[in-house]
């Protein structure tokens, strides 16, 4: 995760509520160094950081991962349609319908997350 914003995000979220670097990076359980490399864009933040971040300092999950919406709603719902359009070439196979029914419930709320995030 590279978008300087977010990761700016995870320091002036643990400004605003007040807590250390160093009593974050106690929490989460990695060095103080990392952590402050992390928030000033000198490393990559992982998993296990944005989540902390989330979980102690209540910082949305859309927020963390804003920047990453877009790009995985667009190539879930281009391969949700490709999945349906095989699915369709298969409808002799009884469970097809039930799928396809799943399925189209799928594409209709990435649609609706592309229209709102994708922009």
């Amino acid at each position: 995760m590279k978008h300087a914003s977010q990761l700016h995000l995870l320091k002036s979220y643990r400004e605003r509520t007040g807590v250390s670097l160093q009593d974050m990076a106690t929490m989460i359980g990695v060095d103080t160094g990392n952590l402050s490399k992390i928030e000033h864009h000198k490393s990559d933040a992982n998993i296990l950081i944005l989540f902390s971040y989330h979980i102690i300092l209540k910082i949305p999950i859309e927020k963390l991962f804003k920047n990453h919406y877009p790009e995985i709603i667009k190539n879930s719902l281009r391969n949700a349609l490709a999945l349906k359009e095989r699915l369709l070439e298969e409808m002799k196979a009884p469970h097809i319908d039930k799928r396809l029914v799943l399925l189209d419930t799928i594409i209709d709320r990435l649609v609706e997350l592309d229209n709102s995030y994708g922009k």
